[in-house]
């Protein structure tokens, strides 16, 4: 198990719920990836930040326990779209409750917390960021 399956559970977690409620991968901003905003009507930017493992157990093969944050900013033009910031909020609120939990490769990721911050203007855009803070366990690799 790898720290790449903890992101790539959390990025394929993230990428079915936006798709699968109705953006297009053309309207989702990946980290370090080009996106061109302009024209859109709904636009979602994804971040993943994780905090660095600290040990839970020592030595060779020990545990190692992460956490870190998903940060979904959806963008509507500005004097427009705030029902559609509200449904998406709820939206996300039902997609990831705490307790959920993201699998890859044998790799469980669990969401501990998440919700909405309050609108704001960002580049003429109406901003609400959805935050969903999770934490895993790591079997630390044997040289």
């Amino acid at each position: 198990m790898a720290i790449s399956d903890i992101e790539g559970a959390l990025f394929k977690g993230v990428s079915d719920f936006l798709i699968a409620n109705t953006l297009t991968a053309a309207d989702i901003a990946w980290p370090n990836t080009d996106f061109d905003p302009a024209g859109k009507a709904l636009w979602a930017q994804v971040s993943i930040v994780p905090n660095e493992p600290v040990p839970v157990s020592l030595g060779d093969g020990g545990q190692d326990r992460g956490t870190g944050f998903v940060q979904i900013d959806f963008n509507v033009p500005w004097n427009t779209g705030l029902a559609t910031l509200r449904a998406w909020e709820d939206l996300c609120r039902a997609e990831f409750p705490a307790g959920k939990v993201f699998t890859q490769s044998g790799q469980n990721v669990r969401v501990v917390q998440s919700g909405m911050t309050q609108i704001r203007k960002v580049d003429n855009w109406a901003r609400k960021s959805f935050t969903i803070r999770y934490r895993f366990e790591i079997i630390r690799s044997t040289p």
